[in-house]
């Protein structure tokens, strides 16, 4: 796929199959992210297999299922952490659009579970998108 159908195609999903992100996807993936730290000074982690962050009960509003799998928008605090977690963010979710995944930005809807995310000292964790296989391929 390219950009241009990834862009047209991307909508958020909230619903996710309970299936494993496959090995060459989730490859090509984290290389993307690691390519998006180097240039954008962040610390970016693609968090698999933790189904705590998105446990019944801690939503203020929507709901999701079977969210296993999110990217961890982390880095250093400055005055342009904040838009370069949204501009390297949404290449990343661009990225996993063309790879057959779906996602969805996530803001205070979840449990921040630290102890899974690699935070260096001085990092923030400033919030994450949800990513997998969409249960529902419609728009939402």
């Amino acid at each position: 796929m390219e950009l241009l159908n990834a862009i047209k195609q991307r909508h958020s999903v909230r619903s996710y199959l309970d299936k494993p992100i496959d090995t060459d996807v989730r490859d090509e993936l984290r290389k993307y992210i690691d390519k998006c730290n180097q240039e954008g000074n962040l610390h970016i982690q693609l968090i698999e297999n933790e189904p705590q962050a998105f446990a019944k009960g801690l939503f203020h509003y929507g709901l999701f299922s079977n969210v296993k799998n999110y990217i961890a928008l982390v880095g250093k605090e400055d005055s342009t952490f904040d838009e370069r977690c949204g501009y390297y963010g949404e290449k990343i979710v661009l990225k996993a659009q063309m790879l057959g995944l779906n996602t969805c930005w996530v803001g205070g809807t979840y449990k921040k579970i630290e102890s899974v995310v690699d935070l260096k000292p001085g990092e923030k964790f400033l919030m994450v998108i949800a990513i997998g296989y969409g249960e529902n391929q419609g728009r939402e």
